[in-house]
């Protein structure tokens, strides 16, 4: 699945700021990763089933720089009976301090990935997408079935009516699915160590990986500091704190140990995310995606306002509302301050700025599109947003949700901040434009206001 990341450059030499938009492909073709499933599955090896819980303690060994640091505290969870499993090449970094693994966890297709494997790792737990070479590298490796749409239509059918294995969740790094296989495997309590998803300098393992060298790497504010990931890294950082927080959620304790951008993620309080933080988290849930407001309101953006140039769709959030406006044959940017907050594929496609609609907004159009976006806004930035928005579109459609939400309890913080009835925002968008349409339907507000002249 292919996944967009944006983030914001400076020019050393000019001190202009560009925004880098990327597309974050899997590394290995589908059908190599479909030709690999289908070769290990075939073999006579055990799979990964769903074990009955027990006290036992899991040790996920990731090869982040904060690695080095932990060496001692890995051992003495090891020695009251946690078993460890270490990630790619933090096996042979283990072996190499003395530290004995217990499970080599491997789920990357790529062939060169044989370079990290462990031959002296008490076992192997390898993703049925590994490359068979690797597979037929150890004796009797367990393959572990991601949880990813279609994969059951490449294993035997017989095995497959059998049942009785587990597909297991994750996705966007090793450490996701690892804690799932932990899980699956029984343990309740779950110690994730190297799980930095960020560097240390110039360093982004523990060790030398030259296999990483030239990657893309995008800076991440987090709480008032900065994080240097590359872009599979950033992903994974995010994607950890709904999958770990859902784990817990089903009785787990995952304790984080170390330093980087995933750990510092994970140790704030939902109540002290910034509203961009708070976004980055929610759009990691898929659960949120499912109703695009947007999207549906277009049919009436049209009819209402009948544009005839660009428009900008402030918030974009999904972009699937600016996909069915490109559709309708209107030029499109999209912006919004999550920058993860888009679908894949299609509205990955569309023109995107990251930018905060409480600052001035680096674009400007003829017409502009702003649904699901006031009721987010903090009260006292309320102001700011509108007046900003204005400044930037001649002719805006609101949609504005005059109701409390309830995704936000997925991340145990509020996400509509400014809940007011009809009048109230009739009353606030009179004082930045003129309104020239509204419709009241309970539990929305629509308008369409233009600038005032001057």
């Amino acid at each position: 699945m292919d996944t967009v990341l944006l983030d914001t450059h400076r020019d050393e030499d000019t001190g202009t700021e560009h925004t880098l938009s990327a597309v974050l492909l899997c590394n290995t073709p589908d059908e190599d990763i479909a030709r690999n499933i289908v070769v290990n599955s075939e073999r006579d090896l055990p799979w990964l089933k769903m074990a009955n819980e027990h006290k036992g303690e899991a040790i996920i060994v990731g090869g982040g720089p904060s690695l080095s640091k932990h060496l001692l505290d890995i051992q003495a969870i090891q020695s009251r009976g946690g078993e460890i499993f270490a990630l790619n090449g933090a096996s042979a970094y283990l072996d190499r301090h003395g530290v004995f693994v217990d499970h080599q966890l491997m789920i990357d297709a790529k062939p060169e990935n044989i370079a990290l494997l462990d031959p002296y790792a008490a076992n192997h737990i390898f993703a049925s997408q590994v490359d068979p070479l690797i597979v037929d590298s150890v004796s009797n490796p367990t393959l572990v079935h991601l949880n990813w749409a279609g994969l059951e239509d490449h294993i035997p059918a017989d095995k497959k009516d059998a049942g009785g294995y587990a597909l297991v969740g994750g996705g966007f790094g090793a450490g996701n699915s690892a804690i799932c296989v932990a899980y699956v495997m029984g343990f309740r309590k779950i110690h994730c160590f190297g799980l930095d998803s960020s560097n240390a300098a110039d360093a982004s393992h523990a060790y030398s990986q030259p296999m990483n060298d030239g990657m893309l790497y995008v800076d991440t504010a987090w709480q008032g500091k900065t994080y240097r990931s590359s872009l599979p890294m950033k992903a994974h950082a995010e994607r950890f704190q709904i999958i770990a927080r859902e784990l817990q959620a089903m009785g787990c304790d995952v304790q984080v140990h170390g330093d980087g951008l995933l750990p510092a993620m994970w140790r704030t309080d939902a109540a002290n995310l910034s509203e961009s933080e708070k976004y980055r988290l929610m759009w990691e849930i898929d659960a949120y995606r499912t109703v695009s407001p947007g999207e549906v309101m277009v049919p009436v953006f049209l009819e209402v306002v009948r544009p005839d140039g660009p428009i900008i769709d402030f918030g974009c959030g999904t972009g699937r509302a600016s996909v069915a406006l490109m559709e309708a044959g209107h030029l499109v940017l999209g912006i919004d301050f999550a920058d993860n907050c888009r679908d894949d594929k299609a509205a990955a496609m569309v023109p995107f700025i990251e930018a905060d609609l409480t600052a001035e907004i680096p674009a400007s159009a003829p017409y502009g599109y702003c649904t699901d976006v006031m009721e987010h806004i903090p009260p006292q930035d309320v102001g700011a947003v509108i007046h900003n928005i204005m400044e930037s579109a001649e002719s805006v459609f609101f949609q504005i949700s005059t109701v409390d939400d309830v995704c936000g309890a997925l991340i145990g913080a509020p996400l509509h901040l400014s809940v007011y009835p009809h009048d109230k925002w009739e009353s606030i968008l009179n004082k930045y434009g003129e309104i020239v349409w509204s419709e009241d339907r309970g539990n929305a507000s629509l308008f369409h206001i233009v600038r005032k002249a001057q």
